[in-house]
């Protein structure tokens, strides 16, 4: 059984749920998402299935009465926002039969904030959980650290995630693409799915007009795009590009983007597997954006070399 579905577990079972629990893991998105999902099942259990959807909206919205999420103030997180959750845990619930407070980023917390934490982390009370998520568990003091049940989130592989997203009512095909996205909650799920798949036909427009008509025009803005999307929608290119190099003689079920397998043979049709190849690894390959390095630089580079072939 994976990590997540042992903590789906026990947050079902409120009584057996840490009082104090430490999320580590390599992303902040996927950490955070992960608090409030285990959150809302703390807090909308019990619910009917109307109202737990829209329990579970407000708690992913931070908008639950019994949820409080510590955020950081520029580059720390507050000794009075830690405060505000001592005494937040201390008060009665509001709606549910439990409180809980989010600490995002948690090894922002100061020596300060840390100690006004330890005593609610030691004795937080039947009804109310801590929830700290962390990349870098280290960084946080030890007495933190030992008040608190650690546990990390190994990555999914992109399957696993797939039966998540068809386990919670999305299509198959809807479930495969949110796989490989940045994880976010049920309700932010569309609205993601639709703008990657905008994203994705605005990528393979450019492609299909730059190796296609040979116009450097609509590369180069690709490239200005690429240099700054964030990095899920950057390495999109790279996953194209490989996939088109596969798609000759292939079947679609081998292409990752399978609902754009026709854009993506167009491509192989026009280009060389071997040139192919070679731009998706160099697109996977993107530099610091420093002075030894610069993304549009590398974009241009990757696409120009396509019609240079």
């Amino acid at each position: 059984m994976s990590t997540t579905a042992v903590l789906e577990r026990l947050a079902g079972r409120p009584e057996r749920f840490p009082g104090a629990l430490l999320l580590t893991g390599a992303s902040d998105a996927r950490l955070e998402a992960e608090a409030r999902r285990l959150a809302a099942i703390l807090l909308c259990a019990g619910n009917d299935p109307e109202a737990g959807r829209e329990c579970r909206r407000r708690v992913a919205a931070a908008m639950h009465p019994d949820l409080l999420v510590v955020l950081p103030q520029g580059v720390q997180i507050r000794i009075d926002a830690v405060r505000e959750g001592v005494r937040f845990g201390a008060g009665k619930p509001y709606e549910a039969a439990r409180r809980v407070a989010i600490v995002t980023r948690a090894e922002l917390l100061g020596v300060e904030a840390s100690n006004a934490l330890l005593k609610s982390l030691e004795e937080p009370g039947g009804h109310f959980h801590w929830i700290l998520t962390t990349t870098r568990a280290e960084a946080l003091l030890a007495t933190i650290r030992s008040r608190c049940v650690a546990v990390p989130l190994v990555p999914e592989s992109r399957p696993e995630r797939a039966a998540a997203w068809a386990a919670r009512g999305f299509a198959a095909e809807d479930a495969a693409e949110l796989a490989g996205l940045e994880p976010v909650t049920e309700e932010e799920a569309p609205a993601l799915l639709e703008a990657h798949r905008r994203w994705r036909d605005d990528v393979l427009l450019a492609l299909e007009r730059g190796t296609g008509e040979r116009r450097i025009a609509p590369l180069l803005l690709l490239a200005e795009a690429l240099a700054h999307a964030p990095p899920e929608r950057a390495r999109l290119l790279a996953e194209l590009l490989a996939d088109a190099a596969v798609a000759a003689g292939a079947s679609s079920d081998l292409l990752r983007h399978k609902a754009v397998a026709g854009a993506i043979h167009g491509l192989a049709r026009r280009l060389p597997p071997e040139v192919l190849r070679r731009a998706a690894l160099k697109a996977a390959d993107v530099p610091a954006d420093n002075r030894r390095g610069n993304k549009r630089l590398h974009y241009e580079s990757v696409l120009l070399e396509l019609i240079g072939s």
